[in-house]
């Protein structure tokens, strides 16, 4: 009878790492922007008609399809936006968790394409359009992220300046990809509201959710990833990346977010080993900082772009 009730114990334990697993690094379903209840119950239900605006008008642009082949083998898709004229650069945007560039650059895009950047709009790892059954929170995604720097730098030459500018997921994966061997083109780094490591923003999820449970299946998901998916959680950090990289970093973050909490991008701040800037907008919860506070954040956005836009030769 004890050998039953142990194997059932740890059937039940197997399986509920299996699940937790499925739930937080699964493929999640295509977000498409055109659907008027995209952003119901979502933290940015406020803004639903000028997200979906913004949307609209990206996906109503003309772009060109843009594939390339992560090192572990998969397809990765994004569409090139180009600039109207010549351009001052290429900036690659970088969605978060479940999300769309299309959503997630809502309030920024058109802004940054009239300033004159080509915008390159990748779908991350199991989403959209690119292949891949799992979400990594930036351990493999970092890695993506500077495939997608080279594959810029080879279409553009090494005369064109390069931007990584993430939100949330994607702010993180920008961040962690600082530390890895990037063009030579890349002039700074724009991430908003990027939490500081996968296992960090586990356990602050976890702990909101399902608090008595938390441990273990924070436990759970890194072995399973580990011994399953071989990714290891426990990997890498956004400070432990910046520690290696003088590039210049733009943080931004809502002061109300409850998601990725504020401290995270402050960590992020301190551990800069260049120039840095921390542009903090109050009453913005999690992704709403530039539309809390539209004229502010665009400028700190653009004013970075322009400060350190130069001849990447």
């Amino acid at each position: 009878m004890i050998v039953f009730w142990t194997l059932l114990i740890l059937a039940v334990v197997a399986a509920a790492g299996w699940v937790a697993l499925l739930f937080a690094m699964g493929r999640g379903r295509l977000f498409d922007p055109r659907s008027p209840r995209l952003l119901l119950h979502s933290t940015w239900d406020q803004f639903e008609l000028p997200i979906l605006a913004g949307a609209a008008w990206i996906t109503s642009q003309e772009t060109e399809h843009q594939t390339l082949e992560s090192f572990d083998g998969l397809t990765l898709h994004a569409r090139l936006l180009p600039a109207a004229g010549p351009a001052l650069g290429t900036i690659l945007l970088f969605h978060g968790y479940r999300s769309m560039a299309a959503v997630d650059f809502s309030a920024t895009a058109k802004a940054l394409h009239d300033e004159g950047f080509h915008l390159l709009l990748v779908d991350q790892r199991a989403h959209g359009h690119s292949q891949g059954r799992w979400i990594t929170y930036g351990v493999n995604e970092r890695r993506d992220c500077a495939a997608w720097a080279w594959h810029c730098y080879r279409r553009f030459g090494p005369g064109h300046p390069l931007f990584l500018y993430g939100m949330s997921m994607g702010a993180t994966t920008v961040l962690l990809a600082a530390g890895l061997a990037l063009p030579p083109t890349v002039q700074g780094i724009l991430a908003d509201c990027g939490f500081t490591a996968p296992v960090a923003i586990l356990r602050h999820v976890l702990s909101r959710f399902c608090r008595p449970l938390s441990s273990l299946l924070l436990w759970l998901l890194r072995w399973y990833a580990r011994w399953l998916l071989d990714v290891d959680l426990d990997c890498c950090s956004t400070p432990a990346a910046l520690r290696r990289t003088q590039l210049p970093v733009l943080l931004l973050h809502g002061v109300d977010d409850s998601f990725v909490p504020m401290d995270m991008s402050r960590e992020a701040a301190a551990a800069c080993g260049g120039y840095h800037q921390l542009y903090l907008v109050t009453d913005a919860g999690h992704g709403g900082a530039g539309w809390v506070d539209r004229n502010g954040y665009l400028s700190a956005v653009k004013g970075f772009l322009h400060n350190f836009l130069h001849d990447a030769t």
